[in-house]
C-alpha cells in the first residue's frame, strides 16, 4: 500500500504541475485577446470614420486662359471628384470678386462616391487690365477639406487705340520745321 500512495501522490503532483503550467498560459492568451480587441476596436473605429466619409479631389484647381480680349468673357468648368465612400455635397460657391467672376452653375445634387460634379465659372473681363487672378471659394461637406479654392488667371490685352493727339502733334512738328 505504501507503494500505491507514492504513485498516487506522484500522479496527483503531475496533474497539479500541469495545471500550474496550463492555467497561466490560458490567462496570458485571454489577456492578449482582450488587449488586442481593445486596440483593434479603438484604432479600427478611427479608421472606419476616415474611410466612410466624402473626399473631394480637384485635379486642376487653377485654370489659365492665357492672353484674352476684354470682350470675350471666357468660361471654364472645373471637375470635382468624390473619391470617398459617402456622398459629397457642394454647399456653396462664392467668387472672391462678384464684379469680375460669375458662377454659371454647379452640381447642387449629391456627388456619389467615385463620381464627378462640375463648377462652371465665367470671367467678366470688361474692366480688367493686364494679368489678373481671381479666386472662387467652394464649400463642401468633406470633413478634412471643407473649403476648396479655385483660381482663374488671364492676361487681358486691350487693343491699341490710335491716339489722335499724336498724329496732330506730328503734323504740328512737321509744319514748324
Amino acid at each position: 500500500m505504501v507503494y500505491q500512495k507514492k504513485t498516487f501522490r506522484k500522479s496527483k503532483d503531475k496533474k497539479l504541475l500541469s495545471y500550474f503550467r496550463v492555467v497561466p498560459f490560458i490567462f496570458a492568451i485571454i489577456f492578449l485577446l482582450f488587449s488586442l480587441h481593445r486596440s483593434t476596436a479603438y484604432y479600427g473605429s478611427q479608421a472606419v470614420q476616415g474611410i466612410w466619409q466624402p473626399k473631394l479631389v480637384c485635379d486642376q484647381s487653377v485654370y489659365d486662359f492665357g492672353r484674352i480680349n476684354p470682350v470675350t468673357n471666357p468660361s471654364h468648368s472645373f471637375v470635382i471628384k468624390n473619391i470617398g465612400r459617402k456622398n459629397l455635397f457642394i454647399e456653396s460657391v462664392s467668387p472672391g470678386c462678384g464684379a469680375c467672376v460669375e458662377v454659371i452653375e454647379y452640381t447642387k445634387s449629391s456627388i456619389p462616391p467615385q463620381k464627378t460634379g462640375t463648377v462652371s465659372i465665367k470671367l467678366l473681363t470688361q474692366n480688367l487690365y493686364d494679368k489678373v487672378s481671381k479666386d472662387i471659394l467652394v464649400k463642401t461637406n468633406d470633413p478634412k477639406h471643407p473649403h476648396l479654392i479655385l483660381l482663374l488667371e488671364a492676361e487681358v490685352i486691350h487693343p491699341e487705340k490710335p491716339d489722335n493727339n499724336k498724329s496732330d502733334n506730328n503734323e504740328i512738328a512737321e509744319q514748324s520745321q
